[in-house]
């Protein structure tokens, strides 16, 4: 019969039926899910005609084709003698994810986290009837990680650390060096380190933890297509461990997990990386543009780089409703640990200058 756990088993997730019948409205400003704004839809049906796909193959030569340029991709960042037994695939960040806490996770294995963060890594740990505890950010601190206080935390109760840079949903960046003196401490009591970069391509490269693999064998590096680059609908995601972890992470994975259609245009793009550039610095510029017209107050610590930030105010019991009724969508931050429905979840959007009007008016 059915475990009670799994029929009680409720998954966190900030995306509702009430945000996504919002879709459907006219006249929305999206400022939900975490995808690239500036991504012309007209690049990526090019790349889309232009790929390689043959639909009666498994895509296994495409996904080694995939590791070939990867490597080229990181090349000047990697450690000593890293190659394509140090990569594997999942369905994009969330697939590698579940993936690893099927391995990693069995009843009572205490998981570190932060407080906030992506809500589905805690919900995969609770699902294997592991125990997530949790780092949090301060109010005081304006919600910044102080990567010594969470040092602190760090002991052998412990078998599995995720931390998330940058973080979903402040935005903020954490510096690589503090990542490194995390990894260091956790190596001590034989803790794994998850570092998912599902927003790392919009921080400089020389930040991803992607240089430590091989330095250290007790981290996992977690990369996707899906914000960025714009592929979110084909699911592609990408991580860098040392090979044991490899090894043992695709024994259990499923295989063929994107087709060879999304492997050949995830090629295509990382080959044309420099034509994406743009879209960097016009994050900065609207996040700029935004920030200047909100009072400080009303967001938490994050970076002008990302694409996401978060905003609160004690003006309404529910944000996310309140910026509804004008047609903005964003994320409800109640999902989010140590947050509630004061607080909402913005992503940048192309029509910013109406948020911008919005956000000035109501906060």
């Amino acid at each position: 019969m059915i475990d009670e756990h799994y029929k009680n088993f409720k998954v966190r997730d900030y995306m509702n039926e009430e945000s996504l019948s919002s879709y459907l409205a006219t006249n929305i400003v999206d400022c939900s899910l975490g995808t690239n704004p500036f991504i012309e839809e007209s690049m990526i049906k090019q790349y889309i005609s232009e790929a390689n796909s043959e639909i009666n193959r498994y895509p296994s030569l495409e996904y080694e084709l995939l590791k070939e340029e990867l490597l080229k991709f990181w090349k000047k960042h990697l450690y000593n003698d890293i190659n394509k037994n140090n990569i594997a695939f999942g369905a994009g960040a969330m697939g590698i994810l579940r993936n690893i806490c099927e391995f990693l996770i069995q009843e009572g294995t205490k998981v570190l986290g932060i407080a906030p963060q992506f809500p589905r890594f805690i919900s995969e740990v609770e699902l294997k009837k592991g125990i997530y505890e949790y780092y949090s950010l301060e109010m005081k601190n304006n919600y910044k990680f102080i990567a010594k206080d969470f040092i602190k935390k760090i002991n052998s109760n412990y078998s599995l650390i995720s931390i998330e840079n940058p973080n979903n949903p402040t935005g903020q960046i954490i510096d690589v060096n503090d990542i490194e003196k995390i990894v260091i401490k956790a190596k001590q009591y034989n803790i794994i380190v998850i570092i998912d970069e599902a927003y790392g391509d919009y921080m400089s490269s020389d930040n991803s933890a992607i240089k430590l693999v091989g330095k250290y064998d007790n981290i996992i590096v977690i990369r996707s297509a899906s914000k960025f680059y714009g592929l979110p609908n084909h699911r592609i995601g990408y991580m860098f461990s040392n090979k044991e972890l490899v090894k043992i992470y695709n024994e259990i994975a499923i295989p063929f997990s994107f087709s060879d259609l999304s492997a050949s245009i995830f090629i295509k793009v990382l080959k044309d990386y420099d034509k994406l550039e743009f879209t960097k610095q016009k994050i900065k510029e609207v996040n700029q543009k935004i920030f200047d017209s909100i009072n400080l107050d009303n967001y938490l610590y994050t970076n002008i780089e990302t694409p996401i930030f978060t905003i609160r105010t004690n003006k309404y019991d529910n944000l996310t409703k309140q910026l509804m009724k004008e047609n903005i969508i964003v994320e409800n931050c109640s999902y989010f640990t140590n947050l509630d429905n004061t607080y909402a979840r913005i992503r940048i959007t192309k029509n910013y200058e109406k948020l911008i009007k919005i956000l000035s008016r109501i906060l």
